[in-house]
């Protein structure tokens, strides 16, 4: 979640609490809360004070869930960001992504790769998804392990950041025939 919708959640549940206590203080009589709002819109009608006690609970509570899940969600990374005494360093998310993409089928045993990374957390972590094509049809499972290799060795040299998880899909090469391939058309 970006830093802006957290704190967009976080001031619009802050407001909804507020207005979930003057609502009850409104209606219901309760003697502390009663003298600081309009004291002449209080009713003694039962089912007004309960309608509006149960209405309040729920709007405060969904106030309360939305406070702690923009103080305790993991934020997303577009780019990672390196500080030296020589300035800062930052690398993009779709420059790892190609990288990746490049070693992976410079492994000569895959063609159509596709790489997906999510750095998210305080403590920077990478979730990596690769997508393929396999040359060959047999050895799939073998592609993928090594593949995986790949990606948490480059990961480790490029951004020096644990990896906690890789998924790799080796699609079989003949999966792809019906499938119309990406040629350039002559007219």
């Amino acid at each position: 979640m970006r830093h802006f919708s957290k704190f967009a959640i976080l001031i619009l549940s802050v407001i909804g609490l507020v207005q979930s206590l003057w609502l009850i203080g409104l209606v219901v009589p309760i003697d502390y809360l009663s003298k600081v709002v309009i004291v002449t819109t209080q009713t003694s009608d039962i089912w007004v004070e309960l309608a509006a006690f149960g209405f309040s609970i729920l709007i405060g509570l969904t106030c309360i869930i939305g406070i702690l899940f923009s103080l305790l969600a993991p934020t997303k990374v577009k780019s990672l960001e390196f500080h030296s005494p020589n300035g800062k360093l930052s690398i993009s998310q779709r420059a790892v992504e190609k990288v990746l993409q490049e070693a992976i089928l410079s492994q000569g045993s895959v063609t159509d790769v596709k790489a997906n990374i999510r750095i998210t957390g305080r403590k920077r972590k990478t979730r990596v998804r690769i997508s393929s094509v396999g040359r060959d049809n047999e050895g799939l499972v073998k592609i993928g392990e090594e593949i995986q290799m790949i990606v948490v060795k480059e990961i480790g040299r490029i951004m020096d950041i644990p990896v906690k998880k890789v998924s790799v899909k080796v699609k079989p090469r003949d999966s792809m025939k019906n499938k119309r391939t990406r040629q350039p058309r002559v007219v």
